[in-house]
Parts: structure tokens; sequence; C-alpha cells
């Protein structure tokens, strides 16, 4: 009887007089200080119980992992909250479909919750759903972004402001419209954090340097008064040094990064970064501190651009060893870890080449979404140092990386074709076809293992 109260507890939350069961706000604490194993083994044996809030909680955790296969975790257990009537899943699956969705049925599909959530009330819909219509309007040639961003702006909702803003700079209408987007945002920047990155664009267009450093001070106040959050002035300082902002501000990043270190991890790693692009910032022994700092934080990129260091070897000595180490603790979450491991035993850092090992790691990152490593695989085939020449593999994997974007895969097949009989070009093309459709099917289906359609061998 005794179990039977603990597991009707469960669904009221009452949970007094049953102490060894799982608890959200002990979850929630976990989380809070780091220890997402705990906090994702509570959250797991609610959510299984059919608990709405431990499943939409837990999907949280699994989105914040960025990766293809926490995601589709996240999609999975937002959809059980949702088939239970959470409208908090309802619009995250919208966010997340509409922010990463893959596919034109992905996305439509994020629209669908995304429109629903925004005709129930819910504001935080509009700009997912407005920039889905902009970044494809071939996909929704109905969407009418301008026309929600009026009815936004005529209900009174600064978000629309924000989203007219965006509008402007997402349709290449931006730098006619300054004086308009300044309106816009000046008023609104501490309640909207977006609109800092919009002004700063505004007077790094401008030419107003005083203005954009008058805009700065006002962001550290506003983080000092605790009108922003750590993230909002993060995200800000990342942008003024991004390779899209019209003039780099690296001071200022870096200037806003120390505010934030040592308490915000992220903060951490992204200084350490910004001082490896920009070493005249600081010494390289302070980099490498800052990044076993946040990596002792549970930051797994700061494990990610350790072992980059160490591969690469410009600010400490290169240790294939370590880079190793480091690469395997951050390959769950990161795929061009996978990337890293696979170029590290493809160039024999360790002493000989391991084609077979590289082949791994390699297939592994490209399937995950990393085209560089579809480049290296289609090398690896092609020069043939340690396995078997395979030239249907080779340009099969090279029209893959030209596809994700790989300029140098181009060159590479110029060398190729010139050896490549035609019939091995048609076998390497329907090889390249269903290679793709796998990877989309698997993203579609969450699944992690690899493609079955390409057997890799010699």
């Amino acid at each position: 009887m005794k179990r039977v109260a603990c597991i009707a507890g469960l669904f009221t939350l009452v949970l007094s007089g049953c102490g060894n069961l799982p608890d959200i706000q002990r979850a929630e604490k976990a989380a809070a200080e780091g220890d997402v194993q705990e906090a994702r083994a509570q959250l797991e044996k609610l959510a299984k119980f059919g608990l709405a809030d431990a499943q939409v909680e837990l999907g949280d955790l699994y989105g914040a992992q960025d990766t293809p296969e926490a995601r589709q975790k996240a999609l999975d257990w937002y959809r059980k909250a949702a088939e239970q009537g959470s409208e908090r899943a309802a619009i995250r699956i919208g966010k997340m479909n509409a922010r990463e969705g893959e596919t034109p049925e992905q996305r439509a599909n994020g629209a669908r919750y995304l429109r629903k959530a925004l005709a129930e009330g819910d504001k935080t819909a509009l700009i997912p759903l407005i920039n889905l219509y902009i970044h494809f309007p071939r996909e929704f040639p109905n969407g009418k972004p301008l026309e929600l961003i009026q009815q936004a702006r005529e209900a009174g909702d600064p978000k629309g402001d924000v989203a007219l803003a965006r509008y402007y700079l997402l349709t290449d209408q931006f730098e006619s419209h300054t004086d308009e987007i300044e309106e816009l945002c000046a008023p609104i920047a501490e309640a909207q954090p977006e609109c800092f990155q919009l002004l700063a664009r505004v007077y790094l267009v401008d030419g107003r340097s005083e203005d954009l450093k008058a805009l700065v001070d006002r962001a550290k106040q506003a983080w000092e008064q605790g009108s922003i959050e750590d993230r909002d002035l993060y995200l800000f300082a990342r942008w003024l040094s991004d390779d899209e902002t019209p003039q780099k501000q690296v001071a200022a990043t870096n200037e806003l990064y120390q505010m934030l270190t040592p308490d915000y991890v992220p903060a951490l790693t992204a200084r350490a970064k910004l001082i490896m692009e920009n070493n005249y910032l600081a010494e390289p022994e302070v980099v490498i501190e800052m990044l076993r700092e946040a990596r002792a934080n549970g930051d797994l990129k700061a494990s990610l651009s350790l072992a980059r260091a160490y591969e690469r070897g410009r600010i400490v000595p290169t240790d294939p060893k370590k880079a190793i180490e480091y690469a395997m603790e951050a390959r769950e979450k990161y795929p061009s870890a996978e990337y890293l491991l696979g170029r590290i035993y493809k160039r024999g850092y360790l002493g000989e080449p391991d084609p077979e090992k590289a082949k791994q790691h390699l297939l592994t990152a490209a399937r995950r979404g990393f085209p560089k490593a579809d480049y290296a695989l289609a090398e690896l085939y092609w020069e043939a140092k340690g396995i078997e020449v395979n030239r249907v593999y080779a340009w099969s994997f090279a029209l893959l990386a030209v596809e994700g974007g790989v300029e140098r895969a181009k060159e590479l097949m110029v060398d190729m074709v010139l050896s490549l009989p035609e019939h091995t070009e048609k076998r390497a093309e329907a090889l390249y076809r269903q290679e793709r459709a796998a990877r989309r099917q698997m993203i579609a289906g969450g699944t992690s293992g690899p493609a079955t359609t390409t057997k890799q061998g010699g």
C-alpha cells in the first residue's frame, strides 16, 4: 500500500513519506549545481511515470547538450508531454523544429506548433515563427511575417518591435533603416536584450564609435543592476567579435567576458578561445588555466578547446595523447571532437598512421553533420595510406563534402576526375545518394548509430 501511495504522490508532487522516490525540486537543485547526471536520473524516473513537467525538464536537459542524438531525445520527451496537453512542451517542439529542423517537414511541423502557441497567447512563439517565414519563404509562401509583426506591435508587444528590426536585418534592408531600428530598440534594450546586438550593428554601420562605447557601458550597467542575465551579456559580448559583425570589437568582448568570469563558465571558454585567436590579449598559460577551470566546472567545450590546443601546438607544446584524452571527453557532445580524433590517427601523430581508427572517427563525425570529415574520408580513400584505394568511396565522400560547403573538396575532385572511369563515377554517385538519404533518415528517426547503406571497407 505504501508503494501505491508513493506512486500516486508522484502525480501530485506530494512526496512526503516517500523520501526514496525521485523529486523534481531535487532534480532542479542538482541541475543548478551542475550535477546533470543526478538531475537526469531524478527526472527520468518521474518522466517514465508519465509526469509531464518532468518530461519537459528532462527534454530541456537533453536539448542543452546540442548534439543531434540529444536533440532527438529532447523532442521525444517533449512529444510525450505534449500528448498530455503540456503547452510548455508544445512550444518547445515548435521552437526546436523551427530553429534546428533540417527538412521542410520538420520546419513545417515547427511552424504548426508555433502558430498554435501564438494563437493561444504565447508571445514567445512570434520571433521563431517570423524567422522561419523569412529564412524559408518558398516553404511558407503564405507566411506574411510583416502582418504578424504589425499585429504584435498594435497589441503593444515590444517583441514586435524587435521582430521588425530583425526583419530588416534578415531581408537585407538593415542599412536603409538604421534610424528606425534605433528608434525601435533604444528604449527597450534592457527588456529585450537582443536589441543590444541590433543597436551595436547600427552604430558600427553608421561609424558612431562613441555611441557604441556608450552602448557597451549601458550593457555593463544593466548586467550589474540585474536588468539583464549572464547569458544576455555573454551573447552580446560574443557577437561583438563574431565573424558576422561589421567590425570586430575584440577589446570590448574581452572586457565583457572578464566581467562574467569565473562564475559564468561559458565565458571562461569563450575568452580562452578569443585569446587563442588574438594572442596579444594574454599569455598562453592564462588560456590553458581558464580552459582547465571551465573543464573542471563541466564545460565540455573547454575539453574540446584543450584538445585542439594540444593537437595544434600553437600555445602549448604538441601532445597528441592529451589531445586524445580531452577529445574523448567532448566527443559525445561535439562532432568536431570525433573529427579531431580522426585527424590525429590519420596523420600519425602518435608515431604511425592508424587509418582504421581514423576512418571510424571520421565517419562518425561526418554522419553527425561535420562535412570536413567527409573531405578527410575522401582524401583517406584516395591517397590510401595504409588502406586499399577505393575510388568509389573517395568520390562519394567528396560529393558529400562539396554539398556540406567544403571548398577544398572541389579541388580534390578536379584531381580525381581525370583518372575516374565513368562507370566508377556512376557507382560513386549512387552510393553518395544512398549515404545522404540514410543520414537524413538517421536525423529524422533519432538514431545515433552509423548509416547502414555504406559498408566501409577496403
